[in-house]
């Protein structure tokens, strides 16, 4: 039986770079898109807790009621205190002033600005029907303007979450058949110079099992360098976006994160493994005529 090792080996040695490359590339897709589904939930929480609700207080209002409507504020359980901000109308000029570079932009209409107590909603409670009836409470009060809050973006974030999320589902399914074709394709083309090996060693009397083994273990081997490449791949990727966006690491799941490492894993290994017995038990179901 001819030996697939040694000097002959050598010189036909199946080139797996590439196929190594590929299913890291797929094993970074699904692994990117099953993170974001296990997070999608706190996902939505994190985006509902970062819209702004605006108190507006009328002009020339006393310090001590500011500071009684800020303690009204606090009071709700509903409302998240950490987040509570009194900005001043002379704070709010001053940042409009930076942001705009331009002070005759802010001298027709010096009036408009109001002192403001900004703050956030737990997202259990950030709906429009309970805004809607707490600004009508609050605009009873003598000093307070008006409650500002964005009510198409909270009713709003759940759906395009959603939608975004089945749209990319979508788009994963599509890029997971393409970049598995071209696997098929790239592991094909790394044993290809080895055809003939495999050939010659069926024609002298060697089990298919036996001729598949040790490419088979090869590729076994590969999808599971190709996992590890997309795990790093991956912890790079949210490393980086946490870096950018310091409220992500609230997202943070080690166990998830865990579970889907090990699906990576054991992704690589089936889809890598089954790609090279395939390309095998195709080389060998071939005649030698079609071989050339």
């Amino acid at each position: 039986v001819p030996n697939i090792s040694g000097k002959n080996m050598s010189r036909t040695k199946p080139t797996y770079f590439y196929a190594i490359i590929s299913v890291a590339l797929v094993l970074f897709i699904v692994g990117f898109f099953m993170l974001t589904t296990l997070h999608a939930r706190k996902l939505v929480t994190l985006f509902k807790e970062k819209i702004d609700i605006w108190l507006e207080l009328k002009p020339d209002t006393p310090e001590e009621e500011v500071t009684r409507i800020v303690g009204i504020i606090r009071q709700k359980p509903f409302v998240k205190a950490e987040t509570i901000t009194f900005i001043t109308r002379e704070q709010a000029t001053a940042s409009m002033r930076e942001d705009l570079g331009d002070e005759s932009m802010l001298e027709d209409a010096p009036d408009l600005l109001r002192d403001v107590i900004r703050f956030n909603i737990r997202s259990e409670s950030l709906d429009d029907e309970t805004l809607a009836g707490w600004r009508e409470e609050l605009r009873q009060d003598s000093v307070v303007s008006e409650l500002y809050f964005e009510a198409s973006n909270i009713g709003n974030v759940s759906k395009n979450i959603q939608n975004m999320g089945l749209l990319a589902l979508g788009l994963v399914f599509l890029l997971i058949f393409a970049a598995v074709t071209l696997i098929h394709n790239t592991i094909r083309l790394a044993l290809y110079s080895n055809r003939f090996i495999i050939k010659n060693q069926e024609l002298v009397g060697a089990s298919w099992t036996f001729i598949s083994r040790p490419y088979i273990q090869k590729g076994i081997q590969n999808g599971f360098w190709s996992a590890l490449l997309a795990i790093a791949a991956l912890i790079g990727v949210f490393a980086w976006i946490q870096n950018q966006i310091p409220d992500m690491a609230q997202l943070r799941d080690l166990d998830s994160m865990l579970m889907v490492f090990v699906g990576i894993i054991l992704l690589g290994v089936l889809i890598s493994g089954l790609s090279t017995w395939f390309v095998v038990n195709k080389f060998l179901r071939m005649r030698i005529d079609d071989l050339y």
